[in-house]
């Protein structure tokens, strides 16, 4: 069968097992159970994608806009870089003669910087989101919002440079005789490090952000999105050091590569699920129900809710920004509580922001913000 993955045991894979017998080292060779996983793994992520491509198509529904579907659909393509890497670092697959014994480049720009670390800070970019929003009273937007998500690019281009410029002995090197990547102690540790000290970030905010208002609270799938990433993490790190040739056993490399790509789903899902669900199978009956909700909570004036049932005009609000909505926005230009009744609203009649139906539209940077109302005062907002 060459160079290649096969069901059954390759000309190649026998090599390898004489190879690694002569270094006085085990070695599983890759085969059925390899390729099952490398076919299952491939289809969640087929399913992911079409799930990807049907919020960013759907990303106007209230439910799935408050979900911030950009972001969620960037993780995707991103695990999906991810799971590419781990093929080649884990040893699912043969490297040699092909593109995949650039140790490097699959496994550092393509696994590391493009797929565990972007996942990780685009994660932290929508908790922090969340928590400048519910925590800071500030825009889901603007330069605060993806300065941080910035600096995080600008030093994972500069580890990336680094290790791309260090010896290749002293990071991530090819060992030819048994056709697999090796990473250094150091080089792991560093690695290591930034994904836990990225999660600890993302635990932190979520903590923040638990008691927001139920509409947007994500306490629960937090929790279990955490939970899942956590126990990874940690059986991740255990056996790269306790097992540091891991990729030559088995059990270990498809344990390894399964719990990576389970826990990235579980986080994807357990945000996305309800509302992914209820607009294929419901879509008008969980937007009243949704909507009911927002009534429930004192925002409905964000989405021109006056009355049950009233669903038709909470789009118009989306018009602005793609990660988030309306309500993300103005936040931090009225200090007033949600449930006051002179918090803003929109009114497409006028195509401008209203405090109230008996007060006429104001500007929010041009009034002072302990002064009164003025009625009969409309001013455009734009």
């Amino acid at each position: 069968m060459g160079n290649s993955l096969s069901f059954s045991l390759t000309a190649n894979e026998q090599h390898r097992q004489d190879m690694a017998k002569m270094l006085d080292m085990q070695l599983d060779p890759r085969g059925k159970a390899d390729c099952i996983m490398i076919i299952v793994i491939a289809a969640v992520y087929f399913i992911d994608l079409l799930a990807a491509i049907y919020i960013l198509y759907n990303r106007k529904y209230p439910p799935i806009k408050c979900k911030s579907p950009i972001l969620m659909s960037c993780i995707i393509v991103s695990a999906i870089l991810w799971f590419a890497g781990d093929l080649q670092a884990n040893g699912h697959v043969p490297l040699a003669n092909t593109q995949l014994d650039n140790c490097k480049a699959f496994g550092v720009w393509v696994r590391v910087i493009l797929g565990v670390c972007t996942v990780s800070a685009l994660v932290a970019m929508r908790a922090y989101g969340l928590f400048r929003v519910f925590g800071k009273n500030r825009p889901f937007r603007g330069w605060g919002l993806f300065l941080p998500y910035l600096v995080y690019c600008g030093c994972m281009l500069v580890y990336g440079i680094v290790m791309q410029v260090v010896a290749s002995r002293l990071t991530i090197h090819y060992i030819e005789p048994i056709d697999i990547c090796f990473y250094t102690p150091g080089f792991k540790a560093s690695l290591f490090a930034i994904i836990w000290i990225t999660w600890l970030i993302v635990a932190a905010l979520n903590w923040h952000i638990r008691n927001i208002k139920s509409s947007f609270n994500e306490a629960r799938e937090s929790l279990i999105a955490c939970t899942a990433v956590f126990a990874v993490l940690i059986f991740t790190t255990v056996m790269h050091y306790t097992s540091p040739q891991f990729a030559l056993n088995r059990k270990l490399r498809i344990l390894t590569t399964s719990f990576d790509h389970l826990a990235t789903n579980i986080f994807w899902w357990s945000i996305m699920a309800v509302p992914i669900t209820n607009c294929i199978f419901r879509k008008q009956r969980y937007l009243d129900l949704w909507v009911a909700k927002l009534r429930n909570d004192g925002l409905q004036r964000m989405y021109d809710v006056s009355s049950p049932g009233n669903t038709a005009k909470e789009s118009s609000v989306y018009q602005r920004n793609s990660f988030a909505p309306d309500y993300f926005l103005l936040r931090s230009k009225v200090e007033q509580s949600p449930l006051d009744s002179g918090y803003p609203y929109f009114d497409p009649m006028f195509d401008q922001y209203k405090f109230d139906s008996s007060v006429n539209a104001v500007s929010f940077t041009d009034q002072p913000e302990q002064k009164p109302l003025k009625k009969k005062k409309r001013v455009d907002m734009w």
